[in-house]
């Protein structure tokens, strides 16, 4: 009886591990930072050619193309529904325990600072506080960064900040696009946000007297001047954060943006805790440590996640075009969530301008990320993203 011949075992495939003299070596000024993560997952799906019919197969790479072309707004995306998360918890916290909001921006950061460079240290990212050519972007994040944490107090005035940011962005970097279909989305947005927001609601009607006379006081208008124009700062801000981060791009790791900012915040926030009209008071009750902690996790996750979906490049063959706006894009559905936590939290009911609102703001999202963008026509005198000028 013939023994059937068995043919030997195909080698397996393994991810190629780098030298140490490879993995020590500096991180170039021009040079671009990849994370070692990021290809276990950017891959094209292996699908059996026996099991998978044709259909399936077009599917499955139109779904696995979406995901690359759009991965950096998903993460913009992931990053608001933290950061709404922390708004909540930072109002719980303000309310109910009567910190100073100096104190609450400074336990945040900390957490964020802290768990930044831990991550660092273990991943042995290199070039921790970036490269020379880096470092000036870097500087300027952090202090974009401070200013934009402050520009929360119109909602309208600051969801201004994604749309300036495209726009300087399509001026400041090379072969960045801005192009005419998502302008038109992020108006619509913007015409969401004021439905939901309604800022002229309120603080138009003037107040009444005991004769019920309209009397405005010109303490209210002058509180609404003031928070008027701390609003655009922190548009302005926050603009200015969103356009470093897309500049810096792949020249530096996402979490040595994060430390930047969060070291500089931790730095201004700790001189204004100093000065004496600004209470000071340590946590008393096991909730108001955990809250803090809650508080600090999600401030992390929502500038990691921020800073790498700003900053995401697509792979080879994927089409870069209007990808840095596309991504910015996303910080509108900030809104969405934080509707969705008034409804869930305190309990408020959505009138029916929410609800239109709501769902402009998310078709925009939703065509922004199928929309397929004509490519951009290259230019003689544009250099690659890694050859900018730093200043």
């Amino acid at each position: 009886m013939s023994s059937r011949p068995t043919s030997p075992p195909a080698p397996s495939r393994s991810l190629p591990s780098p030298s140490e003299e490879e993995a020590d070596a500096p991180l170039s000024a021009s040079s671009h930072y990849h994370d070692p993560a990021q290809s276990l997952v950017e891959y094209d799906p292996l699908i059996d050619e026996g099991e998978a019919s044709e259909a399936d197969r077009t599917w499955q790479t139109k779904l696995w193309t979406l995901w690359l072309v759009n991965k950096g707004m998903f993460y913009v995306i992931a990053s608001q529904a933290f950061g709404a998360s922390m708004n909540v918890v930072a109002q719980i916290l303000e309310n109910k325990s009567g910190m100073d909001p100096f104190q609450i921006l400074f336990a945040r950061m900390s957490i964020t600072a802290l768990a930044s460079y831990l991550y660092m240290l273990y991943a042995k990212v290199p070039a921790p506080l970036g490269t020379r050519p880096v470092i000036p972007l870097l500087l300027g994040r952090a202090v974009f960064g401070f200013f934009g944490v402050y520009g929360m107090f119109l909602l309208v005035i600051t969801f201004l900040s994604p749309i300036m940011a495209c726009y300087a962005c399509s001026f400041l970097i090379p072969g960045d696009t801005f192009s005419w279909r998502q302008q038109v989305a992020a108006v619509v947005s913007l015409v969401g946000v004021v439905l939901i927001a309604r800022p002229f609601g309120s603080s138009s009607s003037p107040s009444s007297d005991g004769d019920g006379h309209g009397n405005p006081s010109s303490a209210d208008s002058y509180h609404h001047i003031l928070a008027t124009i701390v609003a655009f700062v922190g548009a302005f801000g926050a603009a200015g954060a969103f356009t470093t981060i897309r500049m810096i791009g792949t020249r530096a790791h996402a979490l040595v943006s994060v430390t930047y900012f969060s070291l500089g915040t931790c730095v201004i926030s700790l001189v204004a805790m100093l000065l004496p009209w600004v209470p000071f008071r340590l946590p008393s009750t096991v909730l108001e440590w955990t809250l803090l902690l809650i508080l600090g996790i999600c401030g992390f996750l929502l500038q990691y996640l921020l800073t790498a979906g700003l900053s995401y490049a697509p792979p080879p063959g994927i089409s870069k075009n209007g990808q840095g706006s596309r991504a910015t894009q996303g910080i509108y559905s900030q809104l969405l969530f934080a509707l969705l936590y008034d409804k869930a939290i305190w309990g408020a009911t959505l009138s029916p301008l929410s609800w239109i609102g709501s769902a402009l703001i998310l078709g925009c999202a939703i065509y922004v990320a199928m929309a397929q963008e004509e490519p951009a026509k290259p230019k003689a005198e544009e250099m690659d993203h890694a050859g900018f000028k730093d200043c």
